[in-house]
């Protein structure tokens, strides 16, 4: 449990109110926070004292004051003692315009009334020592003396817009901070590029959350290096006073002040041990209240892939809003959005890209649903860094006390063991652990680690599902198909290796041996078959994304020798919609000369008209709609539509799934350009594509129809009737 401050550690906080159960409310707090409490009826009475309480944190009854509270805290801030004080006001008028007024007359924060005695305990402690330090400093700032010019913490008044507006003094023998030279001048003109983003980020989350913050940077000059902790406090409505001290020297930092949690110079999130040192008392807490604990493991999929193709700096990038939107996502009137009374964070990021998240209190599994929803959502809108514009896709383990585990490492332990859950297998890229998931985690570390070296030791294999012209009766083209053949399993079926290879990044290594491979094979068929198909691959989400994808496919054609025009990349409607960058994607991959091909068409929610604008070659009916074509009825009609449709614009229509005649007999009346599935014949293994392609010309060449019946005896290939 975290230690309970002692009373008046914090200093003197004043409470100006005449309300007896707000004041009542306030003293509870507040003294729980290590605050000595002194009550005022108004204003007045607290202008003519202020001078003797030197409070650290004022609180002002918006119903006190005469009826006009913001005169009262505009006195306040005249007053003696009263200029740089956290002052709070109390009002149940939170407006836009209402909070604007309360912020242009230099209140530092609004808590709504009825007052809650949480959020008030909440705001408090984000301050840590930061009001006692101005507190103890501000009576030497007096005309004639220089005794602040000895004080080692450097104070500023910094604007949103990034201007060190006024220099109020201290941190004079600092060389590398130079707080006189520095003042009026800009932040981003004055320090490194990095540390004034770092600065400008939490100037802006201060005021969005008018609590304050405190996070550490570098300085470096003539080979000389100073760690700094800046702490903000927010001064009305654009400013913040900013207290800087060099902490270079300071073995006493760690649990020093509460203020220190906040301590990851990335993200501004609280440090690995400080987390689990609350997580722990969270936990502890449960115990004794007999109350729930949600534990979420959050990671961004595919991040290192970030790091690798655009830098460093973008992946820094990433995280930092990552942290900032999970922050904003568990609002502070939210009773799931805080640990506990006690606790000042209950998120860090605790290695990498991986975050985790505590929630107290917790009630039902519908509550962490409601929470696991808002985060999601909170990734949702692109980030755009440097020019390029990301989606930021999370993967969400989440384990529960006491169901899951009745202390921090078994929760963490078995909410990774969901994570991986997660990003292998569930759709809602979220899973709540299960005690079946070991099995399942044990069985997918093996079948990675095989499915990582399957490329050397040669156990994958392409097999080809020929497209068969309706017109001609000609092979029209061939789709590539991955098979893993496994030395003991056989088969492994690729609903179980393809989200695994897409959860581990093996997804790439085997993406670009299926393109070489493919290329290589067609150009060797081509020397014999002039006019052989188009050879078509299957795109996946992630391979679709890489900044990379135009250069490994001019590569693959480049190095086999097959023409651009003999090879087709499949991809489907929902990859389009979630990539905005499709167009331009798909505008690249045209310009090389490969085709475009759009697979399970009719399944997602783009139009035809809307697939006018992309370079598509053709479209693929789903199979869901192909198998509806045995009877007469809706899905007879929506393949019709699709057909004419597509034709009109120009686009060729593929049929996938056909395994009767009747389908066949439909499409070809509809118009339909092309057709597969085993009606004709299974997948071809690499050696009996040849075969399969010169017999198909033999026997359309010898009729003016598809005889499928003849192709099938001379091929002998199995067929589902």
């Amino acid at each position: 449990m975290s230690q309970e401050p002692a009373d008046g550690e914090m200093g003197q906080a004043l409470v100006i109110s005449s309300d007896g159960e707000t004041c009542r409310s306030a003293r509870s707090a507040l003294e729980s926070e290590g605050y000595q409490v002194v009550e005022c009826r108004d204003a007045n009475e607290a202008i003519s004292t202020m001078s003797q309480l030197r409070p650290t944190v004022i609180i002002v009854d918006a119903e006190t004051g005469g009826g006009n509270p913001l005169a009262a805290c505009e006195s306040i801030r005249r007053s003696p003692g009263g200029d740089y004080v956290p002052l709070i006001l109390l009002s149940d008028n939170d407006s836009k315009q209402a909070l604007r007024r309360a912020y242009d007359a230099e209140v530092t924060t609004v808590i709504s009334k009825p007052l809650d005695a949480n959020a008030l305990r909440r705001y408090v402690r984000s301050l840590g020592d930061t009001a006692r330090t101005v507190s103890g400093v501000r009576v030497l700032r007096t005309p004639e003396s220089d005794v602040f010019d000895t004080v080692p913490d450097a104070f500023f008044i910094a604007g949103k817009d990034g201007l060190l507006r006024q220099y109020l003094g201290g941190g004079r023998r600092d060389q590398l901070l130079r707080p006189e030279d520095i003042e009026g001048q800009m932040i981003k003109d004055v320090w490194p590029a990095d540390v004034a983003k770092l600065v400008l980020q939490n100037i802006k989350r201060a005021l969005r959350s008018r609590e304050a913050n405190s996070f550490e940077f570098e300085l470096e000059k003539d080979a000389a290096c100073s760690k700094y902790e800046m702490r903000l406090l927010v001064r009305g409505r654009d400013r913040v006073l900013m207290i800087i001290r060099n902490v270079s020297d300071d073995k006493s930092l760690a649990g020093s002040g509460r203020d220190r949690d906040v301590s990851d110079p990335l993200t501004g999130l609280t440090t690995r041990n400080v987390f689990m040192s609350h997580f722990a008392s969270v936990v502890a807490d449960a115990k004794l209240r007999e109350r729930g604990v949600a534990v979420f493991c959050i990671d961004i999929d595919r991040f290192a892939r970030i790091n690798e193709t655009l830098g460093r700096a973008v992946g820094d990038t990433v995280l930092q809003v990552t942290a900032q939107r999970i922050e904003r996502c568990l609002r502070t009137s939210d009773q799931l959005g805080r640990m506990n009374d006690r606790d000042s964070s209950n998120l860090a990021r605790i290695s990498g890209d991986e975050f985790v998240l505590v929630l107290s209190d917790i009630e039902s599994r519908e509550d962490v649903e409601t929470i696991a929803n808002r985060v999601q959502a909170a990734l949702q809108e692109p980030v755009s860094i440097e020019g390029h514009e990301l989606q930021i896709t999370p993967s969400i383990g989440i384990s529960m006390y006491p169901l899951d585990g009745e202390d921090t490492e078994n929760l963490l332990k078995n909410a990774r063991v969901a994570l991986d859950e997660a990003r292998a297998m569930s759709v809602k890229g979220r899973a709540f652990y299960s005690s079946t998931m070991k099995f399942r985690v044990r069985k997918g570390l093996d079948v990675k680690n095989e499915l990582s070296w399957a490329v050397d030791k040669n156990q994958l294999e392409l097999h080809y599902l020929p497209r068969i012209d309706l017109n001609t009766g000609y092979v029209a083209g061939l789709e590539a198909l991955l098979r893993w053949i496994h030395p003991l399993r056989g088969s492994v079926p690729l609903s179980e290796v393809i989200p695994l290879a897409e959860a581990t990044g093996l997804i790439f290594p085997i993406g670009e041996w299926v393109l070489k491979t493919a290329c290589q094979q067609a150009r060797s068929w081509r020397e014999e078959s002039p006019e052989l198909p188009a050879i078509s691959l299957n795109l996946s989400q992630q391979e679709f994304t890489r900044s990379d994808l135009g250069e490994l496919i001019r590569a693959a054609l480049q190095e086999s020798g097959l023409p651009p025009e003999k090879l087709e990349l499949e991809l489907t409607e929902g990859m389009l919609i979630r990539n905005r960058q499709a167009q331009t994607v798909l505008q690249e991959l045209s310009n090389i000369g490969v085709g475009i091909v759009l697979d399970d068409f009719g399944q997602g929610n783009s139009s035809i008209a809307r697939l006018t604008s992309l370079p598509i070659k053709a479209i693929k009916i789903d199979r869901e709609f192909v198998d509806g074509l045995r009877e007469s009825g809706e899905k007879q009609s929506i393949c019709a539509a699709i057909i004419a449709m597509s034709r009109a614009l120009g686009l060729s229509v593929i049929a996938e799934g056909v395994e009767s005649e009747g389908q066949i007999e439909f499409l070809k009346e509809c118009g339909c350009d092309a057709v597969q599935g085993f009606l004709y014949t299974e997948p071809l293994p690499a050696a009996d594509v040849p075969a399969f392609l010169a017999t198909c010309r033999e026997v359309a060449d010898d009729s003016d129809v598809v005889d499928l019946d003849t192709i099938r005896k001379k091929i002998g290939v199995k067929t589902v009737s």
